[in-house]
């Protein structure tokens, strides 16, 4: 917005929208400041005219949640409910969403300091509707966490989850970036809240302090994702405990924060806590449901166990080798430059079979099988949903119980 806008919207008799009101004010302000000679009686009727143009906007917005208009349709559907195409991720990666809905009212503090009051709520720098930033919502998950005692009894969990910052110890070889993507939440209506410290001796309120805030009973959605790309070549038992084990910390994590901790500016006075109940909570891994039933069979195929690493069945290329339409995915240069000497050995014996016996046998499924069918059937991954967050912990040591332990049992009754 350019200089010429606010000086216009200044001027304005009856303001309406906050813009108008924010432009109002500070005219007034530095009314205030500049006042010839420094009269007294010009500084205060400013000083007056200021307050009042305050107290309109207050008594417009104090009250009121005033819904956002706009926000509707196929972007603002895109923009705060994420979907991810599982076919472009590694193995063991999984996708967590949820529709919550405040408890308390919920608090943040923006730069913008060009607003009426001196705490505005953070708001998207295009839309400019509230919003909770990624890097907010990584912050607080910690925080969470860490009062729970698990930076200490599972530090390297912790580590994998947030990452590592430079100079930490690094003798366990994790990469610095985590592997946790969190996306931002948006919300549709604002309102106010007032804070009033009160004098201590007199145990009165002294000056009442005005914070933007999205009211209580609104909703949001949350979602993260969960990408093990340091494993990628490695061992894929290992990575399947690893992921079991972050998503069950995760679980607890987000009941806490959301539940007990909080997750607003001023949490420790009760301000963004959500409600025990969910809506469309969904958590999906990709791990292919048949393979997760094998594995908590009673005696899961031998043969598998000799396989190459390249392949996930007999005669079945890992879907990272292929495209979306099951041709073999070739790797570019700096592609190749940047995988580590087993991750290119692996895509060399992959693209070899591909070229021994791949090509065949993707020839005879187009003939014999609908490719959307043998598609369809290929891949459906792990899905499972939640109306709770006490549901969501259970679901996690559900997932536990059947890539883990039931594959445990079964190596040592073999």
């Amino acid at each position: 917005m350019s200089f010429d806008y606010f000086v216009d919207l200044g001027k304005k008799s009856s303001p309406e929208t906050t813009d108008e009101f924010t432009a109002i004010y500070h005219c007034l302000i530095a009314k205030q400041t500049t006042s010839a000679d420094g009269k007294d009686d010009q500084k205060s009727t400013s000083k007056k005219d200021a307050d009042q143009i305050r107290n309109q906007w207050k008594t417009k917005h104090l009250h009121l949640s005033v819904r956002l208009s706009g926000q509707s349709g196929l972007v603002w559907n895109y923009i705060t409910e994420p979907e991810i195409d599982f076919a472009l991720l590694p193995d063991n990666s999984f996708f967590l969403s949820l529709i919550f809905t405040l408890a308390t009212p919920y608090l943040s503090r923006d730069d913008n300091s060009f607003y009426i009051i001196d705490n505005p709520i953070v708001r998207d720098k295009v839309y400019r509707v509230p919003m909770v930033r990624p890097s907010s919502w990584k912050g607080n998950l910690y925080s969470a966490l860490w009062q729970m005692g698990y930076e200490r009894q599972n530090s390297l969990s912790m580590r994998r989850i947030f990452g590592q910052a430079h100079g930490q110890d690094n003798e366990e070889g994790f990469n610095q970036a985590g592997r946790l993507f969190l996306f931002p939440t948006f919300f549709q209506k604002t309102g106010l809240e007032i804070i009033n410290p009160h004098d201590r001796s007199r145990r009165v309120g002294k000056n009442p302090i005005l914070y933007e805030s999205v009211p209580s009973n609104e909703k949001g959605c949350f979602s993260f994702l969960y990408i093990p790309f340091d494993r990628i070549g490695e061992d894929e038992q290992e990575t399947c405990r690893q992921m079991v084990e972050d998503l069950r910390v995760l679980a607890e994590g987000l009941r806490a924060m959301f539940l007990t901790y909080g997750f607003s500016a001023k949490r420790s006075s009760g301000y963004g806590l959500a409600k025990t109940q969910v809506q469309d909570g969904t958590l999906q891994i990709k791990v292919e449901e048949s393979v997760s039933l094998q594995s908590s069979a009673t005696n899961p195929p031998n043969p598998a166990q000799n396989l190459p690493k390249c392949l996930i069945a007999p005669n079945k290329l890992k879907p990272e080798y292929l495209n979306p339409d099951g041709t073999f995915r070739e790797r570019s240069q700096s592609e190749l430059n940047s995988m580590t000497k087993p991750q290119r050995q692996d895509y060399e014996k992959a693209k070899k079979w591909w070229e021994r016996e791949g090509k065949e046998l993707s020839g005879r499924e187009e003939v014999s099988n609908p490719p959307a069918q043998a598609a369809t059937a290929e891949r459906k991954w792990m899905t499972r949903k939640f109306s709770t967050f006490d549901e969501l912990v259970e679901r996690a040591k559900e997932i536990q119980e059947i890539l883990i332990d039931a594959g445990e049992k079964n190596e040592s009754n073999s």
